[in-house]
This record gives C-alpha cells, structure tokens and sequence, in this order.
C-alpha cells in the first residue's frame, strides 16, 4: 500500500446528526421502532461510521432507513444504508457501524459532497 487514497468519496470527521431505524418493509408484520439518533464519526456522500448504543443488534446487511442533517440551510436527507460492518465494543451494547448508502438521490450525494469540501476548507 502507498499511502494513497483510494475512497471514492471525500469524507469529513465533523460531527453530523443521523436518526435511523431498521427499515420497514411493505407487508412486514412488526411494530415500526423509533428512529435512533447518533453523531457521525465519518461522512462522505457514500456512506458512514458511527458508534452506536442501542439494545437491537444491527447485522451486517441490514437495512436503515437515514435522516441526515448536513447544514440548517438544507433541507434534511431521507435515504436508505446497508450495514457493511459491525463491530461490538466492550460493552454488550455499543456497536461501531458503518455503512453504504445504498439509496440515494445524485442531487443528495452532491450535497454531502458540497458541505464537505466547505468544512474542509
């Protein structure tokens, strides 16, 4: 390895809010949960890390329903992640996440995208 950058995406450390929740499929029988709410450790118009304290178990493919709020001045973005990664913590209940955006507008991506290079900057 040389040191390069090989993400596809530019990504910033900047604390941003998410709410998720396992998302909910048409005909599924189960109670809809409430949305979850983290600080992103890692962003980029791909996907995220966060650390997670919650009781439900998220498997690596799982699906999540997103809200992101990248700025006061845009409006929030709804889109769907897959988990690619699962990590427990010491804890029984603390969970490192990342995920993929697996759904999500061009016009969203290009947002994220803009709020980073102007963070970066």
């Amino acid at each position: 390895m040389n040191g390069k950058e090989r993400r596809k995406y530019k990504r910033t450390k900047k604390p941003y809010t998410i709410r998720f929740r396992v998302k909910q499929f048409e005909g599924d029988e189960t109670i809809p949960t409430g949305w979850d709410m983290v600080a992103v450790k890692d962003l980029s118009a791909g996907g995220a890390f966060f650390i997670c304290t919650c009781n439900k178990s998220l498997e690596v493919g799982s699906l999540l329903d997103l809200k992101i709020d990248v700025s006061t001045a845009t409006p929030t973005i709804n889109c769907v992640g897959k988990v690619i990664r699962s990590d427990k913590l010491l804890s029984p209940s603390v969970f490192c996440i990342a995920i993929e955006f697996t759904e999500i507008d061009e016009k969203e991506k290009e947002m994220i995208n803009t709020t980073i290079e102007e963070v970066s900057e």
